[in-house]
């Protein structure tokens, strides 16, 4: 496993760095091919204009005339495009270098010379030829080739580990020389020569590293390779700091401290593509495009804009990828344009908060008092006394399972203390806590007017359903066959895509708090889009409209 690891981090490496490069070619193509065709066309001119010369100016036979005019041709082409060929090369391994974002151009050139010795011994012998040919410099040339054939066998020395051993060789010789050293080797030693590990040193690290394997995330967040970016301060991305954001966000909006996301890259996924993983299991999936911006129809969009058709991956809209040049565009012509990390982020936040009871663990429970205890030490401790930190969790879980709120702890532990004193069945609990909330759940729903929009059951469908409650463990549930559940499904669904249509949203049915939940859970199962509150929830002071009542013919 240590080693596939490796494998994956030096595979991902290497992907990045030839997307990078095969990139970076493109361009510099087109830089340098300029040269190239001008020089082409420098020769053509020139063998054209010698021979023309030749023929009229100098009274040379065609045949002699083009005989000297293409050797000459060919001398000065060489003579310009020999330069030409080594600066267009450089110019090309500038431009091209794929780095690894370690170190600056020439850090990197030294470090890719310098890793491997036969690199620096073969320039030494081209160089070396090079030297023999006739009318070439050859003490320059020669000079130069021995010295990248010195350095190349110092590498090959220093790769096997034999460099100690050479310096100690050359102070033998120089010592019989002048008496001194030449190299201090002592200075080579210090801090190369890393002291062997022991047996136990190598086990302890080999267990770490499973522990960490073994280690399950709570909140995970995976990234394709092309995604990898915007992660990444130094390349521009933001991502990280979106993630801060959204967590201080939930904080303030939900009162629980949601887990570090761990990001990491995975390069088994679509490169364009990422993974939300609670407890090492994937519960949302997405793919986006890195390189453009997010379009969505706001409802005042006035003109079009192309662009590829998607799937907004947060609230399943659907939604556009357009040019970041198009943004400016789209923004006047009505539509919500977010970048990439944004949809990201905002992705992750509805997962967090659709599976926020899963965060609040015993040990998160138990951080959330210590804190209240700080300024309410009486209220813990009586709550303490009346119910343990498991029941808490349960209420907690169940109110941010309907997304309300846990912010006022101080109005949650002192209804916890109140009714657990009486009974511990969850669902009385739970809608004792919900009434104490009045406040925060009401101004959840209120609309642009201040009001909260309701709707109801008929009163003798209400009242049927009273008495088909029963209670099991704690538990209410509604004593209900398929048929009535599919009569009461059927209807509440067709007359809440009548409300949505109408630009109600959401559809809020308030009941009694004896069928609240029953009712919410079964509108859950079959993934209506409905919150069901009940009388007591409605703070006093709030001011609501009944817009009507669902009936249900047969029941």
């Amino acid at each position: 496993d240590l080693l596939m690891k490796k494998r994956l981090k030096k595979r991902r490496a290497e992907i990045l760095q030839e997307a990078n490069f095969y990139g970076a070619m493109d361009g510099s193509s087109k830089f340098v091919k300029g040269d190239a065709v001008a020089g082409i066309i420098i020769t053509i001119v020139n063998i054209i204009g010698g021979f023309l010369i030749g023929v009229f100016q100098f009274d040379m036979s065609m045949s002699d005339s083009a005989s000297v005019f293409t050797q000459l041709t060919i001398g000065d082409g060489l003579v310009s495009q020999i330069p030409a060929l080594i600066l267009s090369t450089a110019t090309g391994i500038i431009i091209t270098r794929a780095g690894n974002d370690k170190g600056n151009f020439a850090d990197q050139s030294i470090e890719q010379l310098g890793g491997d010795y036969k690199v620096l011994m073969i320039v030494g012998v081209i160089m070396f030829l090079f030297a023999l040919v006739p009318g070439f410099p050859t003490f320059s040339m020669g000079g130069i080739g021995v010295l990248f054939l010195v350095l190349g066998y110092v590498l090959q020395k220093q790769s096997r580990g034999e460099l100690g051993d050479l310096f100690e060789n050359i102070n033998k010789v120089s010592n019989k020389i002048t008496g001194e050293d030449l190299v201090d080797t002592n200075a080579y030693y210090k801090g190369k020569k890393a002291p062997k590990k022991t047996e136990a040193e190598i086990q302890k690290e080999e267990e770490k590293a499973l522990e960490d394997i073994l280690k399950v995330e709570m909140l995970e967040l995976t990234l394709g390779y092309q995604l990898i970016k915007l992660a990444d301060n130094e390349q521009g991305g933001d991502l990280l700091d979106r993630v801060r954001s959204m967590r201080r966000k939930i904080a303030t909006d939900f009162g629980f401290l949601m887990p570090q996301v761990r990001i990491r890259d995975n390069l088994q996924l679509n490169p364009k593509g990422y993974q939300v993983m609670i407890k090492g299991v994937e519960v949302s999936e997405a793919t986006i495009d890195p390189e453009r911006f997010l379009a969505m129809d706001s409802g005042m969009v006035t003109d079009e804009i192309a662009g590829d058709k998607t799937i907004e991956p947060a609230f399943g809209l659907d939604a556009l990828w357009i040019d970041k040049s198009r943004k400016e565009e789209a923004i006047m012509n009505g539509y919500t344009v977010v970048d990439p990390s944004t949809v990201i982020s905002t992705h992750l936040s509805e997962v967090v908060k659709k599976y926020a009871e899963e965060f609040l663990t015993r040990q998160e429970i138990q951080k959330l008092m210590d804190k209240v205890k700080v300024e309410y030490p009486i209220i813990v401790d009586e709550v303490l006394k009346v119910a343990s930190i498991g029941l808490i969790q349960r209420i907690l879980r169940a109110l941010l399972h309907e997304r309300v709120p846990i912010t006022d702890m101080v109005s949650i532990l002192e209804a916890i203390t109140d009714v657990a004193e009486v009974t511990k069945s969850i669902d009385i609990l739970v809608e004792q806590v919900r009434a104490r909330l009045s406040r925060t759940i009401s101004n959840l729903y209120k609309d642009d007017d201040g009001k909260i929009k309701l709707v109801t059951f008929e009163a003798s469908i209400e009242q049927k359903l009273l008495n088909k409650v029963v209670e099991n463990d704690g538990y209410r549930q509604l004593n209900l066959n398929a048929k009535e559940i599919n009569m009461i499904v059927d209807t509440v669904s067709k007359e809440s895509a009548n409300l949505i249509q109408m630009g109600i949203i959401p559809v809020i049915l308030i009941v009694d708090p004896m069928i609240r939940r029953p009712l919410s859970e079964i509108f859950e199962r079959f993934n209506l889009d409905l919150i069901v509150l009940s009388h007591a929830e409605i703070d006093t002071t709030s001011k609501f409209e009944i817009l009507g009542n669902f009936t249900i013919e047969g029941m």
